[in-house]
């Protein structure tokens, strides 16, 4: 962290030593202060994700209420008239922003392999630098929690709903034959949150993304070990 910096502080010789503290303090208070407007500015895009995430799963969920409303009615065109505009704001909204997320994405898990890397393996062994490091890697721990999880519960929202569109025809047999041509012409293709349209965003891809960031952590942590047993021998 920065106490090699506040060491350098108060065993220099060109500060006066009334000075020396008062100096450390401006520069650890600056040092929080630059973290944490980076870190809030950081946090903006999965935030913003976090809340449309949100809104896409309760669209959801209120169309599966509706929906068992309109099958009493056999309301089957105002169903998939609905069905087809959540199914586009989703679309649209993944085309828009699963670029950005990826990145997001790869750049939180980045800072939590070396928060979590730094801690488990110190240069120095310091309680405030231990600190650090533990904030540091529950905080970006979080806003993986953010960013993955509210899109995964919309993703598992949005296949309930298509579950309820493609059993739609054995709910209003009287039309059976024009609702399956419907249903198979416009609405077999599953609609998801993506990472750049390379991974379905889901619960399993969080608990992947930590089982790696963990075998990683192995990895370099046993090399860095045996680098220092050939540097001492």
């Amino acid at each position: 962290m920065i106490t090699h910096e506040q060491h350098k502080l108060r065993s220099s010789e060109l500060i006066p030593a009334h000075f020396k503290e008062p100096t450390v303090v401006i520069i650890n208070c600056w040092y929080i202060f630059t973290n944490l407007a980076g870190n809030c500015f950081f946090a903006a895009l999965p935030g913003y994700y976090c809340f449309v995430c949100c809104c896409l799963k309760q669209f959801f969920l209120h169309f599966v209420q509706k929906s068992k409303v309109l099958i009493a009615r056999q309301d089957y065109q105002r169903i998939l008239e609905i069905y087809k505009e959540i199914n586009e704001t989703m679309i649209m909204t993944d085309n828009f922003i699963c670029l950005p997320i990826f990145i997001s994405v790869v750049s939180i898990l980045a800072n939590l392999f070396w928060y979590g890397y730094s801690f488990a393996f110190p240069r120095n062994a310091d309680s405030v630098t231990g600190i650090f490091f533990v904030v540091g890697f529950l905080q970006y721990f979080l806003l993986l929690l953010i960013t993955l999880t509210p899109a995964a519960a919309a993703n598992q929202a949005a296949a309930i709903t298509r579950e309820v569109v493609l059993s739609l025809p054995g709910w209003i047999p009287e039309q059976y034959s024009i609702i399956e041509v419907h249903v198979r012409r416009k609405f077999m293709h599953k609609t998801a949150l993506t990472l750049w349209k390379i991974y379905r965003i889901d619960n399993y891809l969080l608990i992947s993304a930590i089982g790696s960031l963990i075998s990683y952590g192995i990895l370099f942590g046993t090399l860095g070990s045996v680098q220092n047993i050939n540097n001492e021998s």
